[in-house]
């Protein structure tokens, strides 16, 4: 088993809050208002750097869950996640199914493709995002033993069947609000609506007032320690929250 390049503390509950947070009358305080963009099974030498441009452009940032077969091909690119300011979390070496290849196989899996970050070199986060999503407690303990934090998402844009930009755009739009861990792709496939939803979506969100944060930035922008388990389960609703945004969206193709 690969050596990790860092390690959270396990935890028996989903998450744990470095001080307790109250609000007015004993309610928790509003979330600050980030969002954790996601990228999975990258990198892609097409369309990991547009999406990096558009990174850029809008001041944000985003997690990218790399899967170890691709990071072999493209390591440089790896290097263009890190300098961009973004963040390099694990997606797994073969893309296993956990449900069909168990639990040993999906840990040794893990450990591969972070044999091949630490071999080029390549700081990453102790995140790790099942294939498929698939996933069970008994995963989320295994992996908590070896420094990583499972991690699944709120916003699931299921770009990978390209259901269109359009659906994309107002998928994102439509749900987010503070604390959101949003899933897209970079690779695995053509990735074309991916980028244009995402050069829509982002001068919006940084519009509404929304920080678009790594998830090492997102744990201490919410005071978290130690999670076994990403996301947080959602936050209560605010008397004052979000004001729906009134956008025209036609339906997906």
């Amino acid at each position: 088993m690969a050596i990790l390049t860092a390690t959270l503390a396990s935890a028996f509950h989903p998450y744990h809050r470095l001080s307790p947070l109250v609000g007015v009358a004993g309610s928790p305080p509003p979330r600050p208002r980030l969002i954790a963009l996601t990228f999975d099974d990258g990198p892609s030498p097409r369309y990991t750097p547009e999406i990096l441009r558009l990174l850029n452009r809008y001041d944000a940032h985003a997690t990218f869950f790399v899967l170890g077969s691709e990071a072999a091909q493209f390591p440089q690119i790896l290097r263009d996640i890190v300098n961009q300011g973004s963040t390099i979390a694990n997606h797994g070496y073969h893309h296993v199914n956990y449900f069909h290849a168990g639990l040993t196989r999906t840990l040794q899996d893990a450990a591969l493709a972070q044999a091949l970050f630490n071999k080029e070199k390549i700081p990453t986060a102790p995140y790790y995002r099942p294939p498929f999503g698939n996933s069970n407690k008994k995963l989320a303990e295994a992996l908590a033993t070896k420094g990583y934090t499972l991690t699944l998402w709120s916003i699931d844009t299921h770009d990978w069947s390209m259901p269109g930009m359009t659906y994309i755009t107002r998928k994102v739009l439509s749900e987010a609000e503070p604390g959101a861990i949003v899933l897209m792709h970079d690779g695995g496939g053509n990735r074309s609506q991916t980028v244009a939803a995402l050069e829509s979506i982002l001068p919006v969100l940084r519009a509404e007032g929304y920080r678009l944060v790594t998830l090492p930035q997102y744990v201490r922008a919410l005071g978290l320690t130690g999670p076994q388990k990403l996301p947080l389960p959602p936050s209560p609703p605010q008397k004052n929250g979000r004001i729906p945004a009134t956008r025209s969206m036609e339906a997906p193709p």
